[in-house]
């Protein structure tokens, strides 16, 4: 016969765990938990306790694995070798990639893994067209927007230029001159249709001799 003591004790554990089964349950997705932030792992998942509504239940985390294929080391190294000689938007170096042969998930990887910073490649490719070509302010951002930068990522990589853009209206000027005849307002017009302001199509022109 058990003694009312031991008898108290069993009564005790049992209501203490009926009250409290979060603490004796093994976590899993939905279960519930006893604190907001708590971590549990179980069967080889992590699981976080959080709060939905007015209950506390166990969500599952999503595994990350840092091991990657055969197919993404080849996308990051291909990735790498364009951008040690070349510049690229995120979009240029993934269809790059793609060109490549890569599927459009290895190659977003490859580019990705670079850990790049898109603004500073757009300055690269902005440097490199005005370093054998003239262009308007607005003419050099759509350039680089047709490279795949954005338009905040290709007005970065043109106003980093700190160009002198009556001069670079000049070269445009020079330029069409060496191929082609122009009247005065003919070549201010055309410069304009480059994306040069009036003035700066003015001073351009001018430069050329023309009145």
């Amino acid at each position: 016969m058990l003694s009312k003591k031991y008898v108290s004790f069993l009564v005790i554990l049992f209501l203490s765990v009926s009250q409290n089964p979060a603490a004796y349950a093994v976590a899993k997705a939905g279960a519930k938990c006893a604190k907001v932030g708590a971590k549990e792992s179980a069967n080889g998942s992590n699981f976080t306790c959080v709060k939905v509504g007015n209950k506390l239940t166990w969500s599952q985390s999503k595994s990350t694995s840092n091991k990657e294929n055969a197919n993404q080391s080849n996308a990051r190294k291909k990735a790498t070798s364009y951008l040690s000689y070349s510049a690229f938007s995120r979009s240029g170096l993934i269809k790059q990639l793609e060109f490549e042969g890569f599927s459009n998930a290895d190659a977003a990887y490859g580019a990705d893994a670079q850990n790049v910073d898109w603004n500073k490649q757009a300055v690269k490719k902005g440097a490199n067209y005005l370093s054998y070509s003239s262009f308007s302010r607005s003419g050099l951002i759509k350039q680089l927007e047709f490279e795949g930068f954005s338009n905040s990522e290709a007005t970065f990589g043109t106003d980093a230029q700190n160009a002198d853009w009556n001069k670079q209206a000049a070269k445009k000027a020079a330029s069409y001159l060496s191929t082609s005849a122009f009247s005065l307002s003919g070549l201010i017009n055309q410069l304009e249709y480059e994306g040069f302001t009036t003035a700066q199509a003015a001073y351009g022109a001018a430069s050329t001799g023309l009145k």
